[in-house]
């Protein structure tokens, strides 16, 4: 080799040290904002606390790899080719996700609410901290959980105004996750509150009526997926037993709010596309409208968040994975695959998409999925990737197609850390 040669390697190897530096040293520098001081000396101490986590994330992480045989058979529609410049998947997400963190605690109360003392709010945000590893013992979670707990009402129910099945199944989450032993008594109250009002033969809904099995945003309210899901989700949580008659009755709900005529009754008219709607009551309703049909006739249409919710709660309600039923969303899922929107909605409830899918496809239990194209895709790195570039500088996440409160930051940050707990 001549000297030349050996002068121009030497250069090459500096030059490219120089550059791992100002990577590491850039990558430290934008993780170092984590949102505003904390009101009170635990919030700050817990603040810092998150802070140095974030700022140490990038190092200390294993990388994601394949699972022996998982490699995919092509490239995921949609995941660029991985970027030499930044750090491993698994490191970005527990970046992501110490920031986050920081970002919810810098917007906690003195009180240990969040969103001016509502309590669905503060228990979303309380369970975004512990999925992502917070505990009671941690000054932020304990505040929330102290707070949320003065809400449980003498029926059981733990709401201070509207919403009541939403709040109730998420606090009621919350407090199993916080300490099952510690908070028997609430838990015990909200798991019967919840049951009591699954629509059923006490409120006179037989079998026949569209409504039973479902759950509404509280008594005398008409059931819709979205509020049947969380309370499926509680119960599941809950560790309520598989021989329960609240699963079977979950069932037949879903099964009505599924685009599938075999199954669904008739209750509404869609396109037989296997996906969920809102709610089967009086015709159905859909958020994302009508699709046009031969004869006139307007149709329903699926859309992507409420087929993740069905699907999930066919799964936490021990419907068998080969069911036709379970097959059928699953094959919606896969013709509609996809993190760049709410299939069917575009932007509005991305968050809650998010958080719902990544709920769904842990569920389901694969690593990967193939789509309709036959595409295999690794749906933790695909899901992660699509959250972490989203979050803000602060640590924060929003959605400028503000609707259901995502314009709030608070609450599709806890919907995209608790997105992210899953892929883990």
């Amino acid at each position: 080799m001549s000297a030349g040669t050996k002068i121009v390697i030497a250069i090459a190897v500096a030059v490219v040290g120089v550059m791992a530096i100002g990577i590491v040293l850039a990558g430290a520098g934008a993780l170092f904002w984590m949102g505003k001081r904390a009101q009170t000396a635990a919030h700050e101490e817990a603040v810092a606390r998150d802070q140095a986590e974030a700022r140490t994330a990038l190092a200390d992480e294993p990388a994601d790899r394949p699972a022996p045989g998982d490699t995919p058979a092509d490239p995921p529609a949609e995941t660029a080719a991985p970027d030499a410049s930044k750090p491993p998947i698994a490191q970005q997400r527990k970046a992501a996700i110490a920031r986050g963190q920081a970002y919810l605690v810098g917007q906690q109360a003195e009180n240990g609410s969040w969103g001016d003392g509502n309590v669905g709010i503060t228990a979303l945000c309380a369970q975004a901290l512990l999925e992502t590893g917070k505990t009671v013992k941690e000054p932020p979670v304990r505040k929330a959980v102290d707070f949320i707990v003065t809400y449980q009402q003498e029926d059981g129910g733990i709401y201070d105004q509207g919403l009541r099945t939403y709040t109730t199944s998420i606090a009621l989450m919350v407090l199993v996750k916080a300490d099952p032993k510690a908070y028997a008594e609430p838990i015990a109250k909200a798991k019967d509150y919840l049951i009591r009002h699954q629509w059923d033969e006490p409120e006179s809904i037989d079998q026949g009526n569209p409504w039973y099995g479902g759950h509404g945003y509280g008594e005398h309210q008409r059931p819709d997926l979205s509020n049947t899901q969380y309370f499926v989700e509680a119960m599941h949580e809950a560790g309520v037993p598989k021989d329960h008659p609240l699963w079977d009755k979950v069932v037949t709900f879903v099964s009505r709010s599924q685009d599938r005529s075999e199954s669904n009754d008739g209750v509404f008219v869609g396109t037989d596309s296997g996906g969920m709607i809102y709610s089967p009551n009086a015709g159905g309703e859909s958020k994302a409208g009508t699709v046009d049909l031969p004869g006139g006739r307007k149709g329903l249409k699926a859309y992507g968040s409420m087929t993740y919710a069905g699907f999930k709660s066919f799964l936490y309600a021990h419907l068998d994975r080969d069911d036709p039923r379970v097959q059928a969303a699953l094959d919606w899922l896969r013709r509609h695959w996809t993190f760049e929107e709410n299939p069917e909605l575009g932007q509005q409830g991305l968050y809650y998409y998010y958080q719902t899918v990544a709920k769904a496809l842990a569920a389901w239990g694969d690593g990967t999925i193939t789509d309709a194209r036959r595409r295999r895709h690794d749906w933790k790195a695909e899901l992660t990737q699509a959250v972490v570039r989203r979050q803000k500088p602060d640590g924060s996440w929003v959605n400028e197609a503000d609707r259901w409160f995502e314009g709030y930051p608070p609450v599709p940050t806890s919907y995209a850390l608790i997105a992210l707990a899953q892929c883990r």
